[in-house]
Order: structure tokens, then C-alpha cells, then sequence
């Protein structure tokens, strides 16, 4: 689950007295005593910082897409009593302080769920996943004029809407034009774009286009309490408006098919609170993922692990293609069935 992959921002290091500069408006009389980096995030810096009155944030430096910050402080309002995430306490984009836009948030305690993975613990996984998918739908029913991206008072600075054709044109234009197909190779390119082509049908289906999507949705971005509930969802830099199936997708990206702990409690969670799927969700996700992925592949410098690891996935995607289509029809049996 994205296991070695190779940054993509800059990492940024403070000592203590740096940080507590940077904090001074938002610190007063307290002081920060140690910043330790935090695990996961490829773009960003999370920093741990403790203060002298035995206080516990974390300080986020945004070293690529500045824009970033404002959007994050905009949807950590939003989500205020609708979804677990970490409040944002103090922000600077002035860059006067420090180079980059910052923002300062409360320490939520728990454990990422790619960590309960990893330990096997089903009960918890199972627990976290239904909850997980809970929290999702509630992610989901926030609505927008359109879909697009975000500028930074959460209004569309660029509309974008996928039908099969922008989804053809997408997937062509990041392997042939950017450095996809590089980082792909040119025979499995090539099988990417009939793949796609002869598909892309499908995402004619899409009807909401509009929800609040997190766009990095998956278990290292979801952390857990010790009982199996959600205690946030973090990393909010890649919302957009869209399709609720992005989500999904990545949610979903690195199930095994034969060992679907995950799936089944996860989809039950999201339309136990009123989450839509159209009857061939699960495809209609891998598509949209494909997007993601070759997106994520078109970097000039994208490194030999995640450049491995995104073609495995890829790759999984087409072969498993037929066996999505029944799994999806089952699970949503199951569903039907506990009603």
C-alpha cells in the first residue's frame, strides 16, 4: 500500500525554535520544546510539535501546491461535526514567516488502518471499514454547483466533468503526451488506451458529479481507534467536486479479490448512510482509478517503486476486469439481503 514509494515534495525539517517563530500569534506564552517528522504524506510535511505545557499538535508545510493550505482550511470548516478530522487552529499563507504556506491542527491519537491491515486484526479491520464507509457517505452528501477543483474559498476554479470521451482523452494524453508512458512502458501503454477505449462506455453512466470528494481516500489516510471507529480522516489537499466512484476506487485499490475483509463492511457501511452506487459501481470505480493512476505515473521524476507498484495495479485492473462484474452484483445482493 503505496510500501517504499519515492516522495514527490520537498521535505521539510524545523527545529524547535524555528517552529515556535513561526507559531509565536498562535503559541503566546507557551513554547515549543521538539518537532519530530510524522510518517506518510509524499507531497506535504507533517510535523509533530510538542510545547512546554505538554501540548500536542500538528503542523502541516504545504512545499508544492501553496493553494493547498486555503483549501484545507476551507474543508476542515466544512467537515466541522459532520465527519472525524483534525481541526485547523492557526494558518499562515503569507510565506513571511516561513517559505511555504503552513497551518497548525490538533494531534487526533489513533492508528492508521493500513496498520491494522498489516496486523490481520479482521474483527478491527471489519469494524473500521463498515465505519469508514459510514463517514464516506457523509463525505458524499456535500454538494457543490459543479464539478472541478477547488480554489481556495472552495469555488470552482476549474470545471471538469468525466464522460467517456474526457475519460479516453485523459488516459491518452497522460501516457502518450506526459510522461506516462515512459514510467509504463510502450507495450502496456498501448494496451491501457484499448483497454480504456473499449470501456470507456460505462462512465456514461455517472449521474452526481458534484460531491465532495477527498481524492486520496484510502487506510493511510484514515486513522483508528482503539475500538474500530474512525477517529479522522487527514490530508484533505487533493479535494475536488466530482464523482463519489473516485473515492471508492482508491478506497478499494489494493483489495485482493480472494480475501475481500475490507469490501463487503466497507460498501455495506456507505449505503447503510444513504451512499449511491449504480449497479456496475466496482468497474465504474476501477475506471475512475485509472485515472488516478496514470495521473500519479505522468511525473518526469516518479521513481522505480511507485512506477512499479502503479503498473502491478494497472495491470490487476485488466486482468480481474470480468471478476469485478460479478463480485459487484454479489456484494450488493448481500446488502439487499440484510435489509
Amino acid at each position: 500500500m503505496k510500501s517504499g514509494w519515492e516522495r514527490s515534495g520537498e521535505l521539510i525539517l524545523l527545529e524547535a525554535g524555528r517552529a515556535d517563530h513561526m507559531l509565536r500569534p498562535f503559541l503566546k506564552e507557551r513554547h515549543v520544546r521538539e518537532t519530530l517528522l510524522l510518517g506518510g504524506g509524499l507531497n506535504n510535511t507533517n510535523l509533530k510539535i510538542t510545547t512546554d505545557s505538554e501540548e500536542v499538535f500538528v503542523l502541516r508545510l504545504y512545499s508544492q501546491n501553496h493553494e493547498a493550505c486555503a483549501i484545507e482550511r476551507k474543508i476542515a470548516g466544512l467537515l466541522k461535526g459532520k465527519v472525524p478530522a483534525a481541526d485547523v487552529l492557526y494558518t499562515d499563507d503569507t510565506c513571511e514567516k516561513a517559505d511555504v504556506p503552513f497551518l497548525l491542527m490538533n494531534f487526533v491519537p489513533g492508528v492508521q488502518l493500513s496498520e491494522i491491515i498489516l496486523r490481520k486484526d479482521s474483527r478491527q479491520m471489519k469494524k473500521a471499514a463498515w465505519d469508514a464507509g459510514r463517514h464516506l457517505a457523509q463525505i458524499h452528501s456535500l454538494k457543490f454547483d459543479g464539478p472541478g477543483f477547488f480554489d481556495g474559498d472552495l469555488h470552482i476554479r476549474e470545471p471538469v466533468s468525466i464522460g467517456s470521451g474526457e475519460f479516453v482523452a485523459f488516459i491518452s494524453k497522460s501516457l502518450k503526451e506526459g510522461y506516462g508512458g515512459k514510467n509504463l512502458g510502450l507495450r502496456l501503454t498501448e494496451k491501457v488506451i484499448r483497454f480504456c477505449e473499449r470501456h470507456a462506455v460505462l462512465l456514461e453512466e455517472l449521474t452526481v458529479q458534484n460531491c465532495l470528494v477527498h481524492s486520496d481516500f484510502n487506510p493511510l489516510n484514515i486513522l483508528v481507534e482503539d475500538h474500530g471507529r474512525i477517529a479522522a480522516v487527514l490530508d484533505w489537499e487533493y479535494a475536488f467536486s466530482g464523482t463519489p466512484l473516485f473515492d471508492i476506487g482508491n478506497m478499494v485499490r489494493y483489495e485482493c479479490l480472494g480475501d475481500t475483509i475490507l469490501l463487503q463492511p466497507f460498501i455495506t457501511g456507505y449505503k447503510e448512510y444513504g451512499g449511491r452506487l449504480p449497479e456496475r459501481w466496482l468497474q465504474m470505480a476501477k475506471l475512475v482509478d485509472l485515472i488516478a493512476l496514470c495521473g500519479l505515473l505522468d511525473k518526469e521524476a516518479c521513481g522505480e517503486v511507485r512506477s512499479a507498484d502503479i503498473r502491478r495495479l494497472i495491470q490487476g485492473t485488466m486482468d480481474d476486469w470480468e471478476k469485478f462484474a460479478s463480485l459487484q452484483a454479489k456484494m450488493l445482493a448481500v446488502i439487499g439481503d440484510m435489509k
